[in-house]
């Protein structure tokens, strides 16, 4: 393991406790969970997970990586794209507790969602523009 891999994984694990702990403290002290303290959490697992898997915060430049690496990102990429739209849809379901479409009252949520199903379609399409 490269040192710069061990001082981002370090920082990383300091970045969690830090912020989880923080978190916790607020959540007995306070009795409330803060939207901040969630968002730079989750922003600490992904740094965490990021030097885990290219060794730096950073990760590799694209022109840097051979064709394992690139496909590891096309496939993680694909694959995370969809994960993430099954737990939108989850969060709603979940927050909103309705069984009809027109009962959701969190329409910000649901723009959101749609706007994530046509990203990537839109996406493909205009980068297969480019190199047709």
């Amino acid at each position: 393991m490269t040192t710069v891999k061990k001082v981002s994984l370090f920082c990383s694990l300091v970045l969690i406790i830090a912020i989880g702990g923080f978190g916790i403290y607020e959540w007995i002290a306070k009795d409330e969970i803060n939207a901040t303290t969630i968002f730079y959490l989750f922003l600490g697992i992904g740094f965490l997970f990021h030097s885990l898997t290219w060794g730096e915060m950073e990760g590799k430049h694209e022109g840097k990586k051979d064709e394992l690496e690139k496909h590891i990102t096309l496939l993680s990429s694909k694959i995370s794209y969809y994960l993430l739209l099954v737990l939108m849809v989850l969060v709603l379901i979940l927050t909103e507790q309705v069984t009809a479409m027109n009962d959701i009252k969190n329409l910000p949520l649901v723009i959101v969602i749609g706007l994530a199903f046509v990203t990537l379609p839109i996406t493909e399409f205009v980068v297969s523009r480019k190199y047709r």
